[in-house]
């Protein structure tokens, strides 16, 4: 099926843009970007998943108001032949200028959730190194991604009440990921292992952070024996500068977390780069965006790429001033942090999660998540 894409001189298989090289149904590109203020007194997070093999695209749109509600929107709908536009339910993706300029927009829905956002890039973005994994001779992962720090710019309404966001108060990040990975449909029965849950003994640390002049991206995996299992990361120039970014070759962490629960509530990072540049970076949560609300890690029988019909919308609100409540829907957070390096002052997203037992945080078997 041709689509407008196929007009572009930028094919890489003997296909048109609605196939992909892989025939394996958990091929995925995802798009998310998450937005807030200093305070962490409103917080949107928003993304999108395009699966071809499993002919679906969804998206989500969660605010967070004060940490103490959290409202969630998960939409979906059959993919094609709508192939070549990110739009599903009121939520929809633009790049108005690559790496620049990434509008994002949420109209009516029973959820109360309105927004009109632009993504303005201001450091070049972090690309990881591709992710492999292999288990029983299969190939269970195998993804690129991209993040880029930034500020934003537009309105969020919710609750009945419209915020302006503006550049000098609003902090964003977005990244950019594809190719196979974990956690799509419902886990797989009569095999060894299925996915993510299958994991046992780690530490897993996903970052975007920025300072005035610089900001970091960081995916870094650490085992229970803490042996590092995956480190890739960058030092993010401003992108007016045209400077490269630089690898990140050393991390050191101190973590500290909520009692009787694996969410972070601060902590430490040492990050040391291949220029021979070191930051020590302390961190505070402002507030804490909980992904399940958007689906990640599965949450009440839904999980991304599920076929839900040709349309489809569901959500709710999390009372997450609760602590019960945020223990349960805890899993695949965006911890929004207040970032000090010397004299300077920054903001960020952390995802920290803990698969028990990791005893140097005091996670038993039983615990984190």
């Amino acid at each position: 099926m041709l689509t407008k894409f196929d007009e572009w001189t930028c094919h890489q298989t003997v296909q048109t843009f609605d196939q992909v090289g892989s025939t394996d149904r958990a091929w995925t590109e995802k798009l998310w970007c998450n937005v807030h203020d200093a305070t962490g007194g409103l917080v949107l997070a928003t993304g999108f998943g395009v699966y071809p093999n499993r002919n679906v695209q969804d998206g989500f749109a969660c605010v967070n108001v004060e940490n103490r509600r959290q409202h969630n929107l998960r939409v979906s709908r059959v993919l094609r032949p709508r192939i070549d536009e990110v739009a599903v339910g009121p939520l929809r993706y633009e790049v108005l200028e690559p790496f620049r300029r990434i509008r994002l927009t949420c109209g009516d829905n029973p959820r109360g959730i309105r927004f009109d956002l632009e993504f303005r890039g201001r450091f070049a973005p972090g690309e990881e190194e591709p992710q492999v994994g292999t288990a029983f001779g299969r190939t269970f992962v195998h993804t690129c991604r991209y993040a880029q720090v930034g500020r934003a710019q537009g309105w969020i309404e919710v609750e009945g009440r419209r915020v302006e966001v503006t550049e000098d108060r609003f902090y964003a990040q977005r990244d950019h990921s594809w190719g196979q990975r974990m956690g799509v449909g419902l886990p797989e029965q009569g095999v060894q292992f299925t996915d993510i849950a299958a994991f046992r003994g780690m530490l897993i640390l996903w970052t975007t952070l920025q300072l005035p002049d610089r900001a970091f991206t960081l995916y870094y995996i650490e085992g229970a024996d803490g042996r590092v299992q995956r480190l890739t990361g960058h030092v993010c120039p401003r992108l007016e500068s045209g400077a490269p970014t630089v690898p990140i070759t050393e991390v050191q962490h101190e973590f500290r977390y909520h009692p009787r629960s694996a969410r972070m509530s601060g902590g430490r990072l040492v990050l040391a780069a291949a220029d021979g540049g070191r930051w020590e970076l302390e961190l505070q949560e402002r507030t804490t965006m909980y992904l399940r609300g958007g689906g990640y890690t599965g949450y009440r029988g839904y999980y991304h790429g599920l076929w839900m019909g040709p349309e489809w919308q569901d959500g709710e609100t999390f009372e997450v001033s609760d602590e019960r409540v945020a223990n349960e829907v805890h899993g695949l957070d965006d911890t929004v942090v207040e970032v000090r390096c010397g004299g300077e002052v920054g903001y960020g997203i952390v995802e920290n999660l803990i698969l028990p037992p990791f005893p140097r945080y005091g996670f038993a078997e039983s615990e984190g998540r």
